[in-house]
């Protein structure tokens, strides 16, 4: 499950993974927003439906600073396609969690960020399939 990056789990990794999924606390995307680094101090920041507490990492994601475009947001699609922002695609921007025409490749990157996120921040809750 650790995938091919051989490296060691963290003990992050290891306490996301042994998390029971189906009892963490459940956010609307809307609920998500807020967690911006300026409505609430907590910086949080969602993949493929889990929610990861970056707080610490303030320096790049928080307001103002690199990352904070990522902030608030389930991000699957951004990561996907290596941007911190969508373009406008027939006549409106699409929704940043929507994977559904990415490719394999680009399904690949996002599964990449994941362990990425997993070995380095909590995660704090999940997502509502609110599809707000």
């Amino acid at each position: 499950m650790f995938g091919d990056n051989n490296k060691e789990p963290t003990e992050i990794f290891l306490k996301n993974e042994s998390l029971d999924l189906d009892f963490l606390p459940s956010l609307s995307r809307a609920q998500l927003s807020k967690f911006n680094g300026v409505e609430d101090t907590k910086l949080y920041v969602a993949i493929k439906g889990y929610v990861y507490d970056v707080t610490t990492n303030d320096k790049s994601y928080g307001p103002g600073k690199a990352y904070n475009k990522l902030v608030g947001k389930d991000v699957g699609r951004l990561l996907g396609l290596n941007r911190l922002q969508l373009k406008e695609e027939d006549g409106r921007v699409p929704d940043t969690w929507d994977l559904s025409d990415l490719t394999e490749k680009q399904l690949k990157i996002v599964d990449d960020w994941v362990v990425f996120f997993k070995m380095r921040y909590p995660i704090v809750a999940r997502i509502e399939d609110d599809n707000q």
